[in-house]
């Protein structure tokens, strides 16, 4: 795997630096705090760490609400970090960041992926972990991605691999509360039932099984917009 250098540097200065060469009015983010320090693993582990190997264009909102557009962005998902990509050098923000957007295309900027934190949802999955958010409102409809290693071993190998498997779970949350779920057209009927008749009309005009994440996202949207 190539990876980029890696330096460490205040989070002031890099952002300082950043906004000077960006725009006058980011200036303001010397209220911004926090250490940039990513260092990727040494030892050998098959797979990647991030939610999505590949850098994204992304918005990234503070914790003051101050928005940073247009920077290069992944989600470590197995540290819970935010990493930006600068002059092909990797740094890591800190805990100030409330939100992470990305646009898988710049180009339409109404397809985009929503990361946030804030959300008590278990006793594993506490308020500093990025979740990606489908959909928000009455109820909402979360998704956490993370990793877990593990280890295997390879045909006429005695050696002891190790490698990332992806792990995804959804949580639909009403008044604070939330609850693994998922992704059948039973469950969602029983979540969306206080107005199932109109979304399932709903679902059956746009042709979605009700099944996946995709029909899940539409009809808590859809539910949320009653």
């Amino acid at each position: 795997m190539k990876y980029l250098r890696l330096i460490t540097v205040s989070a002031f200065s890099f952002l300082y630096h950043l906004a000077v060469a960006q725009t006058v009015e980011h200036e303001m983010i010397d209220k911004i705090n926090g250490n940039l320090n990513y260092i990727y693993q040494v030892e050998q582990i098959n797979g990647h760490p991030f939610v999505k190997d590949k850098w994204m264009d992304a918005s990234i909102t503070a914790n003051n609400g101050y928005v940073f557009k247009h920077i290069i962005t992944k989600i470590d998902s197995y540290k819970n970090k935010v990493i930006f990509n600068r002059n092909d050098t990797a740094f890591e923000l800190g805990p100030m960041v409330a939100s992470v957007c990305f646009f898988p295309d710049p180009a339409d900027t109404t397809k985009k992926m929503m990361f946030k934190k804030g959300y008590e949802v278990s006793a594993f999955i506490h308020a500093d972990k990025y979740l990606e958010v489908l959909a928000e409102g009455k109820i909402s409809l979360l998704k956490d991605y993370h990793k877990e290693l593990e280890e295997y071993t390879e045909y006429g190998n005695a050696t002891k691999l190790k490698r990332y498997r992806d792990v995804e779970q959804y949580y639909v949350g009403r008044d604070g509360q939330y609850s693994g779920m998922g992704l059948s057209k039973k469950n969602l009927e029983n979540v969306l039932q206080a107005k199932w008749a109109q979304v399932d009309a709903f679902l059956k005009q746009k042709e979605f099984s009700g099944k996946d994440e995709k029909s899940w996202t539409a009809a808590f949207t859809y539910y949320n917009s009653l």
